[in-house]
Parts: structure tokens; C-alpha cells; sequence
């Protein structure tokens, strides 16, 4: 629709019933570590947010800015595709006269407008604009941008449907806490705060926190539900939540980790979306935001494809138009969704998590379930950087849980699995990382050990101290640059110095008198930039935001004694792989049952 119709349009708040709110217009918070431009852009310097709740964006006369951002834009495909929304309007809160207009972009399609209108707002009033086009819309992004005609002010706005939802949604907000404090009491202050400036959400959703580490007060769970519970990690920790929302009458679950900050705007948003789907098994997957870069997506769902664990729309740009229409395009559906924000129908479970303390639990809940998944901008939360807590124990942990996920999902040719094995261990020995090559070793033998490895040591106790002892090596600990010189400059590498590095194992072969005795920088990864640290014999892993790190020493006895053990286990895993592969999978459906972990809790077992 290319024609723009232009009216006055005056505050009522009686001229119209709101209906149903699918998605407000919101503002970065005092705190938020998430830029601006991902909830608002400014086209010239009329236009301040002040962060001061409530958080108001103010004009001066001729001010210009527009919401075609990762929190404020309207995916047209989710609403009206996956919801079948049918109409919608878009309500405004604030003081001042402004043109508002209503644009779309697009993949692929030049930039329209759909509708512009001069309307005038006052204080404790709202206005209604109706939003006829929509029946016509298949596809992009839909964004309201406003000019303002004299000072003025915007305290929000929301998009609305008179639309009755298909169901009604009663959400248990399941955290699973150990130890975390710091991140989970704001947490539950933020949920808190939310449910009380809206009363309404107290019928509709209940915070429980399940915590493994038996250290929460009630006067610190702001009113939420504390389930004291055995230190079974993410996979009991979650479970338990899930049989206390089954059976106390909820509808539906979201998971959520205590260390995942999000706004309350984004379970509201997924709690709209799982009242108006089409697909009453769907579930929806919160996106994670890098924390030290929190523009940048580190995965809007991901998926598990032959051992290989795959973000989906990974490092896309959230203040970029493009990467935010690409951010929604569904050209690799994903196959699961992280725990940190996981919504779903209580109803769709037909198998509980497996076992694995953590790490590949939320994996292999997903592909037993074969839960339709739904993404949507605006839906995520932060989080830490993955390689930032990378260690031997994390190592540890993902290897054995994808070395079990590619057994239990179909997975019978010894190959990929002797592939992901030594290409970990190649990675990390070549960054000196020794305690991690042998945690790799270490998760190799307790698979070969069968599923009953995973029954006896559900609480991880043993294995932890197993992997503990080698974690002095790898530690990251409060470190001075200033304690060492390092060099950090980069070495380009050309043809011939590629071949040297590819023939001497990159640089293990090398003789000494050939070898530098400066300490080489590296960013803490999951493994070095091999290139910049050939030659030097040692290395140090640092990272800036906590400034911590530590020293990786170049030790090729351990280097050849590892890989030699490396590839020992990788050949018994081998032959090893047809009965293992059976006994798993014919053990699987046992220990992803409901009785199962009802019998682990000593809970009533409820038919």
C-alpha cells in the first residue's frame, strides 16, 4: 500500500477498548549494558532518553526518531503467519504533537510507508491508531518513526489486537540457581518489580526458584517459589521445576539460568506468542546477546547436526536493518534452544531431560520432543561469553554430551565421533592447554563406560574432583600486564610460513635455538590463533573485562604423550561404538521419563 493518509488525531482514552497488548514500546533501562540503537535511532540531536524510571524520550520541536530496532520492531511473519493475527493497532503515550508515520522494510523490496497521521498527546491519555494494512502484510519488519511539531515527550506505546488468544497460558518462570547470587537476586527484584507495576501478570505467571545450592531465603526470593533441591546441575535442577509447574495445575514453562539477564518485556512477549500460536506444541527460544558485545548476537537458536553445535544467525549485528531482517528469516530452522530462555507447553513433554548434570541437556530435550521452534526479535537475554568460561571442566562436560546426543540421534559411523575427538585435542594442545587435552581424555573413557556412568554420577561429584585437580594450570586468576612483558603483534602468514607451521605441528618439531622466549598475547578463546603463537614458547590468556588470565607453558612431552593417548582411546571408542551406542539408546527412554526423576526426587509418581 503506497498511499499515506494524513489526519489529526486527538488523545481518548475512552474511544477505545486496547484489547490484547501483543508487544509494547520499550526503553533501555538505568543499567542496561544494551545500546540505544537497538531500541530507538535518533535522526538528529532534538531527541534524549532519560533513563530515569519511568524512562521518557523527550523532543524538541523538529525532533526525529525511529523504532525500527531488534526490540521495537514488528515481525510480520511471527504475528501474523505463526499467530494469525488478523488485525492489529498501535497505541501512544506521551505529550506533544507529532507525525507519526508507519514504514516497512523488507528482504529484497525497496522501503514503504503505509500510513502517516499528526497526532497530539496528553499527559495520563493515550491515542489509538488503527493499522488497516496489516491483513496485506507477509513478510518484514513494520516500525513506527515519529517527528515532533513542538516539545514534547513519548512514555511508551504497544502494539494491540482485539483478537481473542487461542489459549489461556498459565507460565511457571522456572530458574534453576547454585551459588549465583549476585545474579539471581536482581533477577527476581527485576521479575518482581515487573509483576507489581501490572497486577494482571499475577494470575498469569509465577517465578520458582530451584536451588541446587540450598542458599536462598525467602526474603530474598522477592515473592518468588523456592524449591530447596538436590545439586543434580541444570538437567535435576530444571526437571524438578518442570514436575513442580505439572503438578500444580501450569500450562506451560520457561526455563531460565540465573546468570541470564533479561527483561521482563521478553517474557511477556513469549508469553503472548504461546497464548496466540497456531501450533499449540510450539516453544519459544529466547536469542543470547553478547555481554561484552551486546549489539552482536551470539545465537537466535541453534542447532546439533553431526556432532557440531551451530548458532544460528551467530555474531549478526542487532543495530544493522539488514542483519536485523536476516536475524528473522528461517533459512536453517533450529533443532533446539538454549536453557538460558526456553518457553514451552507442559502438555508437548513426552520425554524429560536426560541426565547429563549439564551441557546437552536442553539438546536432547528438544530433539526427543520435536517441539516446533519459534525465535523473535526482541526475545533474548545477556550472557557471559562462552569461551570466557571455557575450561577443562566445561571442555570436559561438551565432549561426553556430544559425544551421547550423536549416539542417542542416530549417529553409527565411528568416523565423526574420532573426527570431533581429535580435532578438540589437536586445537588444544597446539594452545598448550594441557589440563583441558587431558579433561578431553577423562570424557572420552566415562562414555565408553556406558549410560550407567551417567546414573552413578548424576550429582558429579566424583568427576569433578577428577577434573578439578588439573584445573591450577588452566585457572583464570587476577592478573597484572604489567607483571610480564608480552608482545602482542600480529604475524601475518604467508604461503611458506603456513607450510612450516603445518609440517613442524605447529611449531612442536621446532628446536629450541628456532623458538621465542617473550610471552605471546592472546585473548582468552576457546584456543589460540595458531598462527600468532608459532614459535613462542609460551602464552598468556587474558581477558580484558575481568582482567584475569594465565600462562600456557609449551611442553612437547606432554604434547606427544597426549596425543598419543589421545589417539588410543580414540581407536578403542571406535570398536567400541556398536555395543555402546546400543546400550545407550536402549537405556534412554528410562532415564527421560517422568517416573524416572520422580523416583530420584522421591516425588508421587502422578499418572
Amino acid at each position: 500500500m503506497n498511499a499515506r493518509t494524513k489526519e489529526i488525531i486527538t488523545s481518548s482514552r475512552q474511544d477505545h477498548q486496547s484489547g490484547f497488548v501483543l508487544q509494547n514500546v520499550v526503553f533501555p533501562k538505568l543499567q542496561s549494558v544494551i545500546p540505544e540503537d537497538l531500541y530507538f535511532r535518533t535522526h538528529n540531536e532534538k531527541v534524549e532518553l532519560s533513563r530515569a524510571e519511568p524512562e521518557i524520550l523527550y523532543f524538541k520541536e523538529g525532533g526525529r526518531a525511529s523504532f525500527d530496532t531488534y526490540f521495537n520492531g514488528i515481525t510480520v511473519e511471527r504475528w501474523r503467519e505463526l499467530c494469525s493475527i488478523q488485525h492489529i493497532g498501535l497505541e501512544l503515550e506521551g505529550a506533544g504533537r507529532f507525525v507519526v508515520r508507519i514504514g516497512l522494510h523488507q528482504l529484497g523490496h525497496p522501503h514503504r510507508w503505509l500510513l502517516e497521521k499528526t497526532v497530539s498527546l496528553a499527559e495520563e491519555e493515550h491515542v489509538y491508531l488503527d493499522l488497516p494494512f496489516w491483513p496485506e502484510l507477509q513478510s518484514g519488519m513494520l516500525y513506527l518513526w515519529v517527528e515532533a511539531l513542538e516539545d514534547g515527550h513519548l512514555l511508551g506505546g504497544r502494539i494491540v489486537t482485539e483478537q481473542k488468544p487461542l489459549r489461556d497460558v498459565n507460565l511457571a518462570v522456572v530458574i534453576t540457581h547454585f551459588n549465583r547470587k549476585p545474579y539471581l537476586l536482581p533477577a527476581l527484584q527485576k521479575l518482581s518489580n515487573a509483576l507489581q507495576a501490572d497486577p494482571t501478570w499475577a494470575d498469569r505467571l509465577s517465578v520458582v526458584v530451584v536451588d541446587n545450592s540450598q542458599n536462598v531465603t525467602d526474603d530474598e526470593a522477592c515473592g518468588a517459589k523456592v524449591i530447596p533441591n538436590l545439586n543434580l546441575g541444570g538437567a535435576g535442577g530444571f526437571t524438578r521445576g518442570l514436575l513442580y509447574a505439572k503438578d500444580n495445575g501450569y500450562t506451560h514453562c520457561l526455563f531460565m539460568d540465573d546468570d541470564a539477564s533479561c527483561d521482563f518485556e521478553a517474557v511477556r512477549r513469549a508469553y503472548m506468542i504461546l497464548s496466540f500460536t497456531t501450533e499449540a506444541r510450539a516453544a519459544v527460544i529466547g536469542a543470547q546477546l553478547r555481554e561484552s558485545v551486546p549489539w552482536q548476537l551470539h545465537e537466535a537458536g541453534a542447532r546439533f547436526v553431526n556432532g557440531h553445535w551451530l548458532a544460528r544467525k551467530h555474531l549478526l549485528d542487532m543495530r544493522n536493518i539488514h542483519h536485523l531482517l536476516l536475524a528473522e528469516v528461517n533459512d536453517a530452522e533450529p533443532n533446539y534452544g538454549g536453557w538460558w530462555f526456553f518457553a514451552f507447553p507442559i502438555s508437548a513433554v513426552k520425554h524429560f531431560p536426560y541426565p547429563f548434570f549439564v551441557r546437552g541437556d536442553d539438546v536432547q530435550f528438544s530433539l526427543q520432543n520435536k517441539f516446533p521452534l519459534i525465535t523473535m526479535n526482541g526475545i533474548c537475554s545477556v550472557a557471559e561469553d562462552f569461551y570466557v568460561k571455557e575450561s577443562p571442566m566445561t571442555r570436559y562436560l561438551a565432549l561426553r554430551a556430544t559425544l551421547v546426543l550423536m549416539m542417542l540421534n542416530g549417529q553409527q559411523n565411528p568416523k565423526p565421533y574420532v573426527n570431533v575427538f581429535l580435532s578438540w585435542l589437536r586445537g588444544i594442545l597446539f594452545s598448550y592447554n594441557y589440563a583441558s587435552a587431558k579433561a578431553l581424555i577423562i570424557a572420552m573413557k566415562n562414555v565408553m563406560e556406558g549410560p550407567e556412568f551417567f546414573l552413578r554420577n548424576m550429582n558429579m561429584v566424583s568427576p569433578r574432583a577428577e577434573i578439578s585437580a588439573l584445573l591450577p594450570s588452566e585457572k583464570m586468576e587476577p592478573y597484572n600486564l604489567k607483571d610480564v612483558e608480552v608482545n602482542h603483534h600480529h604475524h601475518p602468514d604467508g604461503t611458506f610460513r603456513r607450510l612450516v607451521r603445518l609440517a613442524t605441528l605447529n611449531g612442536n618439531l621446532l628446536p629450541n635455538s628456532l623458538t621465542r622466549n617473550d610471552v605471546r598475547y592472546q585473548d582468552k578463546n576457546f584456543n589460540a590463533a595458531f598462527r600468532d603463537i608459532f614459535r613462542y614458547k609460551e602464552v598468556l590468556y587474558y581477558n580484558e573485562a575481568s582482567r584475569t588470565g594465565y600462562v600456557a607453558k609449551q611442553d612437547r612431552k606432554q604434547f606427544f604423550s597426549l596425543w598419543k593417548d589421545g589417539l588410543t582411546v580414540a581407536a578403542r571408542f571406535a570398536r567400541a561404538l556398536p555395543n555402546l551406542q546400543k546400550q545407550y539408546t536402549q537405556k534412554l527412554p528410562e532415564m527421560t521419563s517422568e517416573d524416572f526423576w520422580r523416583k530420584i526426587y522421591d516425588l508421587e509418581i502422578r499418572k
